[in-house]
């Protein structure tokens, strides 16, 4: 029998995240404080990935760039960003791991179109380790609620079946949400009527479109397989890269990069005064022709490119794509206190 129709083995498989809302801090909303507006949104391309076996912990951690005893440590976070690289240190997934109440399972978000490449991957690297993979798409949602004028706050998880984390990488982000299938935006609207108001995502007020203005690539569509190194990719800057832990798949040419802190491209947000047209160039350029980034995802006016930071952000050039201008800022939560030399970078 196929454990995933196995009653006994789905309710099991469902003890791995319920009660997991003990590990979060009882909520109260004072009094006189309104109710929040907040919106909540499934995330359709984004698939869950059971990990599960005695050596868990060391098999990620030989494979992800986060220190993953971390999470499974008591006091330890209950969501990480990693991504998983090639031997040539080139990002091949970013995923967030989570914390089950079974220290032998921990479960993985991924990009949907990268899942099936994501496992065979794991699996390539079991060798001799008793370790099971497998995609629980068909019992978990990965949901998103966020507030676009402000970071979101912690939240309280008001359901036994329901996993509650911030997101790891970055306040504004909002709040991760891993729930069954089942439960629809109408019955996780009603299980958070207490913390706030919920909307519905819009074109104007969306994940995707909130992850653009804040500068975070998200996806094998946004970080190409085999194309970026993680610290263009910010995965410094956003709390997914440890650089005390063991060795791991790509970490000698990510930590040599580090300690000469010789980065010369890093992911930002890109402000369009025009919507950039499907199959149109997605090169950023200057007023000259050089070629400055590019752009790797768009909504509206706003997107996420790959760029050179001396080029865009000390010399100030005026920016093009396709001969429309666009603009290009520092984002706020990069760190202020980087040596000179880190504001530059990387050989091609």
């Amino acid at each position: 029998m196929n454990r995933w129709s196995n009653p006994r083995f789905l309710l099991a498989a469902r003890q791995h995240i319920r009660n997991l809302h003990k590990l979060r801090i009882p909520y109260a909303r004072p009094m006189g404080i309104s109710q929040r507006n907040f919106t909540l949104e499934p995330l359709a391309n984004r698939e869950l990935i059971r990990i599960h076996g005695a050596e868990v912990v060391p098999f990620l951690q030989g494979l992800a760039t986060n220190d993953v005893a971390k999470i499974q440590s008591n006091g330890g976070p209950a969501s990480q960003y990693a991504h998983f690289l090639n031997k040539s240190g080139r990002v091949l997934y970013d995923t967030i791991l989570y914390r089950t109440n079974n220290p032998d399972t921990i479960l993985v978000e991924c990009d949907r179109e990268a899942s099936s490449d994501f496992r065979r991957h794991l699996r390539t690297y079991r060798v001799r380790r008793r370790i099971e993979v497998d995609s629980v798409d068909d019992e978990y949602t990965t949901w998103v609620m966020f507030n676009f004028q402000e970071a979101s706050e912690a939240v309280p998880n008001p359901h036994p079946d329901l996993f509650v984390s911030p997101d790891p990488r970055l306040p504004a982000l909002g709040t991760r949400i891993l729930a069954p299938t089942d439960m629809d935006w109408a019955k996780l609207t009603k299980s958070f009527a207490d913390f706030g108001i919920a909307t519905a995502a819009t074109p104007d007020n969306n994940y995707q479109l909130l992850r653009y203005k804040q500068g975070v690539g998200e996806g094998s569509s946004e970080l190409p397989p085999g194309k970026c190194f993680p610290l263009e990719a910010n995965a410094d800057y956003l709390h997914g890269v440890s650089f005390h832990k063991g060795c791991y798949v790509g970490q000698e040419l990510t930590a040599r990069v580090h300690h000469s802190g010789v980065i010369r491209k890093r992911y930002m947000p890109i402000r369009l005064t025009a919507p950039i047209e499907t199959g149109s160039s997605q090169e950023v350029t200057s007023v000259a022709g050089a070629k400055l980034g590019r752009v790797f995802g768009s909504a509206h006016n706003h997107g996420v490119a790959l760029l050179r930071i001396e080029k865009v952000l000390n010399g100030r050039p005026e920016l093009m794509i396709d001969g429309e201008r666009c603009f290009v800022e520092r984002p706020e939560w990069w760190p202020e206190d980087l040596p000179g030399k880190r504001r530059q970078a990387f050989a091609e």
